[in-house]
């Protein structure tokens, strides 16, 4: 019973601290969510849930700077261009080594590499522009060499020719065995990034710039089957059923060419902006090579530095067999560089982000999250798939199964002020075997640093327990999935972290004067039987009631005056508002209503004499805190002029002619805002305007003198009415006979 009386009272205080302050909740359950973290042996399905990933086991664990193709022979060897030392590595039975560099000095990379039917190797080196045909002894002959310093791209047909594309003047090259060469197609770009022979004979070419891609049939026919909505189109991959997938590395805008730069020391240098074979890149990575001659490269550049995020969204395409092209799968932030089947499904390598993909359907569920920045090529060696990277360059085999052990870093997570955290939970299954648990570290710094806490110890109960780091701003976690079994992994499905902010002052952003808007009169209810009155003639509009310029906030103002204010909470508190009024040369605030929960206040002026006064406005969110906790805060008008005094009219006189017109004079004067307009009304009629005397009514007395038109034989009454700068109107009268 104590127990459960307990629990009650505890029940009870919790719910009043979140009525007094509010819980907020920060919920990661989407792919997007999971995906904005960083992995490490897990992987992000399609329906946004994290489990074990593929085990990614190092092939060629020495990096090289770049890997940027890779091919594979009828015998399971695997051939890796390398770059920044322009080499082809050769991967057989466990054993590397080094099977060609390129003999041309000013060599650097080795762009692209292909195997022939035969067995024989194709690569070729940059910036020479250099295809060299490569025998199994590592004996190598130049096969081609162009006015093209870039061959982006290879594909050897059965006969022995060599599909090249080239930059920066848009071909695409048939390289005979005799090393003649035939331009197929030359594209309307500055590069044929990507080449694939379909079995049939043709070629599809991929460009950058328009992201056109092209089709060249066996008798050498060349047309555009696509215009993609990003440029650079990087990858190819023939499908099981025939189909095309092809995929795009765009920047945010349609790239340009580079342009050369001048060295220091005089002279022009040339430099190379080479793109990743299937890479967007935003920032430029440059070769700079001492030469005569300027070369420009292609429109987008080669891997970029470690960690630059891509802004702009690319496409893997599905191109059928009948002509038709479907999106498959959009993802922000990425270019696609390179795409691989496997076992009947799609793979894809990104960077500048280093993720391979599997593409479900329509969904890229992220298998891996590597530490290389970009995932260059892809290959299937006997029933295995092998991704190579750059930035650095290595080799990884993906394993079949799932690894022991994985984790997910969370983005960083910005509660927007102090606050204090509660409880974490999540929502998992962990099958016999398998284990979920989280850890959690918190910082007051955007980027993790020093002076952040560690990570906790880890959190396993699921279902909720307070989180162990100290209050702060910014809170990080990380989530480690574990599984014993190798048919087994958990799911991550959900994470919620539970906090309060500290409490923030209210914010009253500004507060306005004006007239309040006069009351609209109801319409009176037609009564039964009785028909309806006709609707009234739409009054003559007194000639001085042109639209006026909105008042001032310093006024004049009179009547009814409208005081409204815009406040804000930064923890969404209920806010409570309270207006006070003071005259100009006053001491005390007098209190006008309180605790307010609208935004705005009518004010009765006449309640106060005429003077300047200003107008204060306190916000309080003791709606939504205990009352040692609430904050206030306030902001307070400039002064304004309150005028409810009417102008007076005087000396009155009229002198009739014996046409019948009048001569009318009058003496307006107000001692508060000063008169605005005068007017006249003629036996009950329509208002006329008076001109001042002097031309302007821009002072607190004023002399009028006007005439009327001819009028009738009789008695007649005629006002004279006065209006100042708040409205107010006062009149005076006089009876004449017209003889």
């Amino acid at each position: 019973m104590t127990r459960k009386l307990g629990l009650v009272l505890a029940t009870l205080a919790c719910a009043a601290v979140a009525r007094g302050v509010p819980v907020e909740k920060w919920v990661q359950t989407t792919r997007s969510d999971f995906d904005s973290g960083k992995t490490k042996g897990t992987a992000i399905e399609a329906l946004g849930q994290v489990t074990l990933g593929p085990r990614l086991e190092p092939v060629l664990e020495k990096a090289v700077p770049h890997i940027w193709a890779l091919a594979v022979d009828g015998q399971g060897a695997l051939y890796a261009a390398a770059g920044m030392g322009p080499k082809l590595l050769r991967i057989r039975g466990g054993k590397i080594d080094t099977l060609f560099t390129s003999p041309v000095k000013s060599d650097i990379e080795l762009l692209s590499v292909a195997v022939g039917p035969d067995g024989t190797v194709y690569a070729a080196a940059a910036p020479s522009g250099t295809l060299y045909r490569i025998g199994a002894d590592g004996k190598a002959k130049p096969l081609y060499k162009g006015s093209d310093p870039y061959l982006w791209s290879l594909a050897v047909a059965a006969d022995g020719s060599v599909f090249a594309g080239t930059g920066p003047h848009g071909k695409l090259l048939k390289i005979a065995p005799n090393g003649k060469a035939t331009t197929v197609l030359k594209a309307n770009a500055s590069h044929v990034l990507s080449v694939l022979l379909a079995p049939d004979g043709s070629v599809y070419a991929g460009t950058d710039k328009s992201g056109l891609l092209y089709h060249v049939s066996r008798k050498g026919v060349a047309r555009v089957v696509y215009d993609a909505a990003e440029s650079d189109i990087r990858a190819l991959a023939l499908g099981p059923d025939g189909s095309l997938c092809f995929a795009t590395a765009a920047t945010s805008t349609r790239a340009t060419p580079s342009k050369p730069t001048t060295s220091s020391a005089g002279g022009t240098r040339r430099t190379i902006v080479i793109p990743t074979r299937r890479s967007t890149g935003t920032g430029q990575a440059t070769i700079t090579l001492p030469s005569r001659t300027t070369t420009t490269g292609p429109s987008t550049t080669r891997p970029s530095a470690p960690g630059a995020r891509l802004s702009a969204t690319n496409s893997i395409y599905r191109l059928a067999a009948n002509g038709d092209v479907t999106r498959l799968v959009r993802v922000a932030g990425v270019g696609f560089y390179t795409l691989a089947w496997h076992h009947g499904q799609l793979h894809a390598g990104t960077g500048n982000d280093g993720k391979l993909y599997r593409v479900d359907g329509t969904h890229a569920v992220q298998l891996a999250d590597l530490d290389e920045s970009q995932i260059m090529a892809l290959a299937v060696v006997g029933k295995r798939l092998v991704l190579a990277t750059a930035n650095p360059g290595r080799i990884y085999r993906v394993a079949a199964d799932h690894g022991p052990q994985g984790t997910l870093v969370s983005e960083v997570y910005d509660s927007a002020s102090l606050s204090r955290w509660g409880q974490l939970s999540w929502e998992a299954h962990t099958p016999k075997g398998t284990s979920v648990s989280i850890a959690t570290r918190t910082g007051n710094v955007a980027r993790p640093d020093s002076s952040w806490s560690p990570w906790s110890s880890d959190h396993v109960r699921s279902d909720g327990e307070p989180i162990r780091s100290p209050a702060a701003r910014f809170l990080q976690y990380r989530a480690t999935l574990k599984s014993s079994r190798g048919d087994a992994t958990p799911v991550l499905d959900e994470v919620v972290v539970a906090y309060v902010q500290s409490n923030r002052p209210p914010r009253v952003v500004k507060v306005l004067v004006g007239k309040a808007p006069k009351p609209r009169r109801p319409t009176p209810r037609p009564q039964p039987g009785v028909p309806a009155p006709p609707k009234p003639a739409p009054k003559s509009r007194p000639l001085n009631t042109k639209k006026q310029p909105a008042t001032s906030q310093r006024g004049p103002l009179g009547d009814r005056i409208r005081i409204l204010w815009q406040a804000t909470d930064p923890n969404k508190d209920t806010l409570l508002c309270t207006v006070y009024f003071r005259g100009e040369g006053e001491k005390a605030w007098k209190k006008l209503r309180e605790r307010l929960a609208a935004s705005y206040l009518d004010w009765d002026s006449h309640n106060v004499p005429d003077g300047a006064y200003r107008v204060r406005v306190v916000a309080s969110d003791d709606g939504s805190n205990p009352p040692d906790q609430a904050l206030k805060g306030e902001r307070v008008t400039e002064a304004f002029t309150i005028d409810n005094t009417p102008p007076a009219v005087s000396d009155l006189l009229v002198r009739v002619a014996d046409d019948g017109v009048a001569t009318i004079t009058a003496r307006c004067t107000d001692k508060g805002s000063g008169i605005a307009a005068v007017e006249y009304s003629i036996d009950a009629g329509d208002w006329t305007t008076v001109p001042a005397a002097d031309g302007i009514f821009d002072s607190h007395a004023e002399s009028a003198e006007f005439k009327t038109k001819p009028l009738d034989k009789g008695e007649h009454t005629i006002v004279v009415r006065a209006k100042d700068d708040a409205d107010n109107s006062g009149a005076a009268k006089a009876v004449f006979v017209v003889k």
